[in-house]
């Protein structure tokens, strides 16, 4: 239906984006990737792009990919095409056989830095990642904001286990989500209230655990 906002939308916004910033930035020297949504396999990336030509045509033609995840799509535009853009200074490092990233290629290293900040983004550092936070600078959100329609990043899929659970999420040191293991999920906490001792139990257990030192209960925290 006309003005339905569908993932289709979506894509269609990150191949116009692609070529804008292609043109803006890296002077139209990329090579087109097939720009994916797919859901999140790693428990917590935005995105990714694969150092390996893994799509192909049937011309024999193959192709990067550049994924976004689909549970990390309904942020602020600006948000989601610098996610965008985050990629394509990977896509341009690898192009150019610049190792921007090492143990195993999560640790964004000064190179990365290098080419993200002349491309409009403010990097900052993860003692985990390395250069690997990006922000959009003002004049980048600006450009977005005025070239880029509206309205098309409005779906996102629900974070869930691969049988369809919903995770539990916390904020990371570098400021993405990070999945709840589901073991830490489950664990209950019990303190006897006189020495302080401390169980864990994967089933709540009140009121059926008793200190053996205190004769006291065990008290759920």
């Amino acid at each position: 239906m006309k003005g339905q906002i569908t993932i289709q939308s979506a894509i269609d916004e990150l191949q116009r984006n692609f070529k804008m910033l292609n043109e803006m930035y890296f002077n139209n020297e990329l090579e087109k990737p097939v720009i994916a949504i797919l859901t999140d396999v790693t428990s917590g990336a935005y995105d990714w792009i694969t150092v390996n030509k893994v799509w192909s045509s049937k011309d024999m033609k193959w192709y990067r990919e550049i994924n976004l995840c689909a549970e990390y799509l309904n942020r602020d535009t600006e948000l989601v095409i610098t996610t965008l853009l985050h990629e394509m200074c990977h896509l341009y490092n690898i192009q150019n056989g610049i190792q921007d990233t090492s143990s195993p290629e999560t640790y964004h290293n000064k190179k990365f830095k290098e080419v993200a900040e002349r491309c409009g983004l403010a990097v900052e550092k993860s003692e985990k990642y390395g250069y690997c936070i990006t922000r959009p600078t003002q004049e980048l959100t600006d450009i977005v904001k005025s070239k880029t329609r509206a309205g098309c990043f409005k779906l996102e899929r629900m974070k869930t286990y691969r049988d369809g659970t919903p995770k539990t999420t916390t904020t990371g040191t570098d400021g993405k989500e990070k999945t709840v293991s589901r073991t830490k999920q489950s664990m209950r906490k019990y303190t006897c209230s006189v020495c302080s001792l401390i169980v864990r139990a994967s089933k709540d257990i009140s009121n059926k655990l008793k200190c053996i030192d205190c004769d006291e209960i065990f008290i759920k925290s």
